[in-house]
C-alpha cells in the first residue's frame, strides 16, 4: 500500500509540475505573439509614414526612392489584375465608387452613379442551382419602378438607378 501511495503522489508531482510548465509556457507564448504583433504595427506605421512622405513629393534617400518606386509599380499591376479578373468575371468598375459592377448595369447598385456607356457582351452561362442551393440563398431584390430583379444587398437598381 505505502508503495501505491509513493507511486501516486510521483505521478501526482509530475503532472503539477507539467501543467505548471505548460501553463507557463502559454503564457510565454501569448507574450512573444503580443510583442510581435507589437513590433509588426510598428513596422506598419512606419511604412505608412514614409508613404506619406513620398505621396507629397517628399524623399529619403535612394533605397527608399527605389522601394517607393517598386511599391508603385507593384499597386499598379495589383490594380490591373484586378481590373482584368473582374472583366473576366462580367464585371467593370464604377466610375464614381470604384466597386465592382455588372457590365450591363445602367447605375452602379452601391452609390448609384448613372453608367453611361453601357458594354455588349455576352453573359457566360451560369449552372443551375438545385433546389436546396436555391432555398438557401437570398432573394432577389425587383424593382417597383421597372421591374428588373436585382442581387441581394445592392441599394440601387441596375436598370433605372432607383433607390430599392
Amino acid at each position: 500500500m505505502s508503495e501505491l501511495k509513493d507511486t501516486l503522489m510521483k505521478i501526482t508531482k509530475t503532472v503539477t509540475k507539467t501543467s505548471s510548465e505548460l501553463v507557463k509556457s502559454t503564457k510565454l507564448s501569448m507574450a512573444l505573439a503580443t510583442e510581435e504583433d507589437k513590433l509588426k504595427g510598428l513596422y506598419y506605421d512606419i511604412g505608412k509614414k514614409v508613404h506619406e512622405i513620398y505621396i507629397y513629393g517628399g524623399s529619403l534617400g535612394k533605397f527608399f526612392d527605389e522601394k517607393y518606386k517598386e511599391i508603385m509599380e507593384a499597386e499598379g499591376k495589383i490594380s490591373e489584375i484586378r481590373t482584368q479578373l473582374d472583366f473576366a468575371k462580367g464585371l467593370k468598375s464604377c466610375p464614381k465608387c470604384g466597386k465592382p459592377i455588372d457590365k450591363s448595369a445602367g447605375f452602379c447598385p452601391k452609390c448609384g452613379a448613372k453608367i453611361d456607356s453601357m458594354a455588349d457582351y455576352e453573359r457566360p452561362v451560369a449552372p443551375q442551382p438545385n433546389a436546396s442551393e436555391e432555398a438557401a440563398r437570398p432573394a432577389k431584390k425587383t424593382c417597383s419602378a421597372c421591374h428588373t430583379e436585382n442581387e441581394p444587398g445592392t441599394k440601387f437598381c441596375l436598370r433605372c438607378g432607383r433607390m430599392l
